[in-house]
């Protein structure tokens, strides 16, 4: 069986025994003291999704992207974040944490608007639009 890791560089999954990331070079494997090498998983989610921590899970981030938006801005630029895919812990894509990043800076741009603004409303529909998606992903 053949078994996948995430690259420590950018996170993309690549096969466990490759020295180097083939999207961004990143080496894989870090010279131990014996001089053998050492896989260690800094960036691979945990085997249960049970061990994560409970403002790194989906539904945590799901609820704060809708209620206070820099929360989950604060979340996705400090680690990654985690959604069970039947059985199986995986990490949100790069383009995720950006995109909530990005909605994170719109939310406090509206916060100066006036109410009811088309502004609002643009932003209310795209974290509707990325909740969603990130609720759907598999």
């Amino acid at each position: 069986m053949t078994t996948f890791v995430h690259c420590r560089g950018c996170g993309v999954q690549i096969h466990e025994t490759a020295p180097t990331c083939p999207k961004c070079g990143a080496p894989q494997h870090l010279a131990g003291a014996s001089g053998a090498a050492v896989t260690g998983a800094l960036t691979s989610p945990p085997s249960d999704y049970a061990k994560t921590q409970w403002y790194r899970r989906r539904w945590f981030l799901i609820v704060s992207l809708m209620t206070i938006a820099p929360v989950a801005a604060l979340i996705a630029l400090t680690g990654p974040m985690y959604y069970d895919a039947k059985g199986v812990v995986k990490t949100f894509p790069k383009n995720f944490r950006t995109s909530i990043v990005i909605m994170s800076v719109y939310y406090l741009y509206t916060l100066t608007t006036p109410v009811g603004s088309s502004q609002q409303m643009l932003l209310f529909l795209m974290t509707l639009v990325a909740s969603l998606v990130m609720g759907f992903k598999r």
